[in-house]
């Protein structure tokens, strides 16, 4: 184990030990060394780090404290040497990732290949869900990292990035609508230009329906849906089918829009702005390979959505 430093080394030792005498032999250090560096730690802090008793050294609650802090810290940094003598040639590594449904089926497919392109000796574990269940996964342990639109994260759980996204109407390239890609700012798109359409949405306890509703209620317009579904693959297929239009993010459709099955056109309200982010325990420091994922991912969404949100 490498330490932080010597006096956290030997601070940590006496702690462990109680006993200056007994953390020297463990350190193989001389006893008049460690108890140096105790007093040297102890003026640097400002404050008894111990109480010196007849039958060794005891804590005293400023000792606690930073007890918590240097084992902190001591963990903090054999974590980050670990990554960097895996940057070089990374052989191995394990990230478990929970993902919406709909990111496993366009945007992760890509991310995946290109990582284990360059690292084929990385192992991924992707498990589906929505994103209160992706977040709850998250809080027990089940997964490492979440990806899913922006919400309030249960206690425990922080977000450690965030892309901006942006809802979209989903149409055939026939369709009436498809003839506004690319149009000038004040021609752009907005939710009452869709409404002439059938539309399809998405379920009502689904975040891609919490966007369109808030847009509808600040255009006060009242969306009544054609169809409404917990499927982001049947909206898509509806509307490269036939008339609908569906209200979708564009990482949604990525696959449709290469092969030109799709058009996808942002919506130009206010409202219709989201984000999605990434989240992880509070405290957990990500491995070497869940840093790769990242790095892909970020790739991913500055290709078609601009850099990430700070």
């Amino acid at each position: 184990m490498q330490a932080v430093s010597q006096a956290f080394r030997c601070f940590d030792a006496v702690a462990r030990r109680g006993s200056v005498r007994k953390a020297a032999e463990t350190l193989h250090l001389t006893a008049a060394a460690v108890h140096q560096q105790i007093v040297n730690f102890e003026q640097q802090v400002g404050t008894p780090l111990f109480d010196r008793l007849p039958k060794g050294m005891q804590l005293t609650a400023a000792g606690e404290i930073v007890l918590g802090a240097v084992r902190r810290m001591q963990r903090d940094f054999e974590q980050a040497l670990a990554q960097v003598e895996g940057l070089g040639t990374l052989e191995r590594g394990h990230v478990s990732l929970g993902v919406p449904h709909a990111s496993a089926e366009t945007l992760l497919p890509p991310v995946l290949r290109e990582v284990l392109a360059r690292h084929p000796g990385i192992r991924f574990d992707v498990r589906t869900g929505n994103g209160e269940a992706l977040l709850r996964w998250l809080a027990g342990g089940e997964v490492d990292l979440a990806f899913c639109l922006r919400r309030v994260p249960p206690p425990g759980v922080v977000q450690v990035r965030g892309w901006p996204q942006r809802l979209g109407a989903v149409v055939a390239p026939r369709h009436p609508l498809a003839a506004r890609a690319g149009s000038l700012p004040q021609q752009r798109l907005r939710l009452r230009d869709c409404l002439a359409y059938p539309l399809v949405l998405t379920a009502p306890d689904m975040e891609l329906r919490l966007v369109a509703d808030r847009v509808a209620l600040r255009e006060r317009r009242a969306l009544e849906p054609a169809v409404q579904t917990s499927s982001v693959a049947l909206a898509r297929s509806l509307a490269a089918a036939g008339p609908f239009v569906a209200l979708l993010v564009q990482e949604n459709v990525l696959p449709d829009l290469a092969a030109g099955t799709l058009v996808w056109l942002p919506l130009a309200d206010a409202d219709a702005r989201s984000e999605v982010g990434l989240y992880q325990r509070e405290g957990h420091n990500p491995s070497v390979a869940a840093g790769l994922l990242v790095q892909a991912l970020d790739a991913a969404f500055q290709a078609f959505a601009g850099p990430p949100a700070p």
